[in-house]
């Protein structure tokens, strides 16, 4: 029987329908088989300079999917939205793998705040690549466009 292994999953989405968006992938990836969603962090803002603002949020889920597979189910969700919301697997317990479609840990979430951020308010003592997610949030260099919108969006209030 596979191990399930704890999983962070960032989702990043510029459209207007952000929160709902969101809340359908968390329902569609806990309807997944082998996968039950653990966490969910506040939704956050995330203000661009160079093209329209976003809303961000992370979930920690546990699997037995693999890197790939589970990739291939984050890109089905990327599709079935129409493209409206990306999707990365940030961290996978015990795993590296890395190949043209999929590497984790994911890189760029380590210097991305729109990652940190809400992954380190659901989750104080997270850590990527060893480094503490509150040092990494610290040194991002987009830490001070990206902020709390929502901590109970999930139920569908953000005000």
């Amino acid at each position: 029987m596979p191990t399930a292994r704890r999983t962070v999953i960032a989702m990043l989405s510029r459209s207007r329908d952000a929160e709902r968006l969101f809340r359908s992938t968390v329902v569609l990836l806990d309807a997944v088989p082998g996968t039950q969603i653990e966490g969910i962090s506040p939704l956050y803002h995330v203000s661009n300079l160079d093209g329209p603002d976003a809303m961000s949020a992370v979930l920690q889920l546990t699997t037995t999917l693999s890197p790939k597979p589970l990739a291939a189910t984050l890109q089905a969700l990327r599709r079935a939205h129409e493209g409206a919301i990306e999707l990365d697997i940030v961290d996978m317990e015990g795993v590296r793998f890395d190949d043209a479609d999929c590497t984790v840990p994911w890189p760029e979430a380590r210097s991305r705040a729109a990652v940190l951020a809400p992954w380190l308010d659901m989750d104080p003592e997270a850590n990527l690549g060893g480094k503490p997610v509150s040092f990494l949030l610290a040194l991002a260099p987009d830490a001070m466009q990206v902020g709390m919108l929502s901590d109970n969006w999930i139920i569908g209030e953000t005000q």
